[in-house]
Order: C-alpha cells, then structure tokens, then sequence
C-alpha cells in the first residue's frame, strides 16, 4: 500500500471508529506481519488455482481487506454480518480480526451460482469456526438472518450492487445495527444507492475509494 493510500485508509479508519493514528497503524503492521495468515491463504489460492476463473478478480481486495481487519480489531464486534463473499478476501480478513480479538462471528449470505468454486474458498480453515454461511439471495436471507441474530456491530454489503437492493440492504440492515454500529458499502460508485441513504438517514458518510461508510448515532 503506498504512502497516499495508507493515509487515506487511515484517515477512514479514524473517521469512522475513533482510533487513533497509532493503534491505527499498529493493526495494519499486525496483519501484514501475520504469516499464519498469509500462509494458508495463499495455500488455498494454490490449491485453487488451476480452477478459478474471472470470478477471482470480483470482490474486495487485500487492501479493503487489510482496512477491514483494522476495523474489526479496534471496535471488537460480538456479530458482522455481509452479503457477498465470492473468493472470500473480505471474510478472510474479517475473521482473522476477530480470531485475534479472541471474540466474535461473521455471518455471510452469498449467491455463488456464477462462480466455478465454494464460497469462501481462501478462508484458512482455522478461522472458520467463527463463520456461518448462507447461501441464496439477500433478498429472500437477509431478514432472516438478521431476526436471528437480534443485532449487529457491522453490516457490509458486497452483493447484488443494483441501486433497488443496495438501498434495501442499507435500510434492512439499520433497523438491527447498535447504536456505534457500523454500515460499510463495497461498490459505492455503482449508483446513489449510498449517497441517498445517508441524505434521507441525515448522517454522514465517509469514502475510501469506492468504499463507503456510516456510523449509527
């Protein structure tokens, strides 16, 4: 990550959970140091190497994962819920925060029938003990999901990007966010799906890239 992009990641990160630069750059230099992890990612990325497609380029990046994991470790989440898992970098990153937290799950709703592999392939298999996954469509699983667990820490939309059901997860979602909670958006450049949510809840939003985020007061 070059020194512009660091700043900007960090300065997000700031924005929306109050850590300071230190701790801020603290966890970045935990994950980044952290050979477990990077290990048995990029195992699994050799084991399914020969069979991945286009698919792999879809999804959030180690970058947004690495901004993910800081995340997580600061505000120390009992419950994070996403849609869209795809090769599973975001979850990857999610759950390794909170392995390192000693303390919470992450529950993933995703719909992989235009992929060639499993969901989640790259999760190392020591961190899935803290995921449960749900296949099919956000529409018809999210609300389930999140009746089920009552309430959550962080949301993270990573799915259909089409504006009708961004806009229908951010408003699902918020209703079961605690309040500090956060919602984050991959994808935020598809359409106003963000910008409108955050003008009709009167919050603001913080972008890194085309990554968005909201805390709930």
């Amino acid at each position: 990550m070059d020194n512009r992009i660091q700043k900007a990641a960090e300065k997000y990160i700031i924005d929306l959970t109050d850590a300071d630069v230190a701790v801020t750059r603290d966890y970045f230099n935990e994950i980044r140091l952290n050979q477990e992890f990077h290990d048995r990612s990029e195992e699994n990325r050799r084991a399914f190497s020969k069979k991945r497609h286009s698919a792999w380029n879809f999804g959030i990046g180690a970058t947004l994962g690495e901004v993910l994991y800081v995340v997580c470790r600061k505000l120390k989440p009992d419950m994070v819920v996403e849609t869209g898992v795809a090769s599973g970098v975001s979850s990857s990153h999610i759950l390794c925060a909170l392995e390192k937290n000693e303390h919470g799950q992450l529950c993933s709703i995703d719909l992989p029938s235009w992929q060639e592999e499993r969901s989640g392939w790259i999760i190392p298999d020591y961190l899935r003990h803290r995921w449960h996954l749900t296949i099919g469509r956000s529409s018809d699983t999210l609300e389930p999901l999140l009746r089920k667990v009552a309430s959550i820490d962080i949301f993270l939309h990573d799915s259909d990007h089409s504006y009708r059901n961004m806009l229908w997860e951010f408003q699902t979602a918020w209703t079961y966010l605690r309040p500090r909670g956060l919602l984050l958006s991959h994808n935020i450049d598809y359409s106003d799906a963000f910008t409108d949510f955050c003008r009709d809840h009167a919050v603001g939003g913080s972008t890194l890239g085309d990554m968005g985020g909201v805390v709930k007061t």
